[in-house]
């Protein structure tokens, strides 16, 4: 679900993603994610980097506390910069809650479902396959990306 969640929200806010399961090692896994450049596109990622854990929560059905993987982390840093500033804190608790209202929305979590489903079957999903499945559970796909950074999640 980590992994999946990670590339359906980037995929929802117009980014382009590919996931990937690692055989043998359960728990093992990575979302390679196209941001755009600037401060938009770093917002968006950081959303789609919370993303992971808030559907871990919300599969395990509590919950969830501040934890993320050590690439995850790593990452937000980069992106907001010391958590102790006010205004980077704000930032990721900006981003979780956004990620927490999208992985709750139904159509969302049925996207999160069929990607980790396919996840299971074949370890990895490429950005069309996500948006299909994004377009089946909501009704429509986001347009593409155009511009951007290449990010890897784990």
């Amino acid at each position: 679900m980590h992994e999946a969640a990670h590339a359906v929200v980037a995929v929802l806010l117009g980014m382009k993603a590919r996931a990937e399961l690692q055989k043998g090692r359960p728990g093992c896994g990575a979302c390679d994610i196209e941001a755009p450049e600037g401060s938009e596109g770093s917002q968006r990622l950081l959303v789609a980097l919370v993303a992971g854990g808030e559907a871990e929560g919300r599969l395990l059905g509590r919950p969830r506390r501040w934890k993320a993987s050590t690439e995850d982390a790593k990452t937000m840093v980069e992106l907001v910069g010391s958590l102790e500033r006010p205004e980077a804190a704000e930032r990721l608790a900006a981003a979780r809650r956004e990620a927490a209202r999208l992985v709750r929305t139904a159509g969302v979590w049925r996207a999160i479902e069929a990607v980790a489903g396919e996840l299971s079957a074949r370890h990895a999903v490429g950005d069309a396959a996500i948006r299909d499945a994004v377009a089946a559970a909501a009704g429509s796909a986001p347009d593409l990306a155009r511009r951007g950074s290449r990010v890897r999640t784990r």
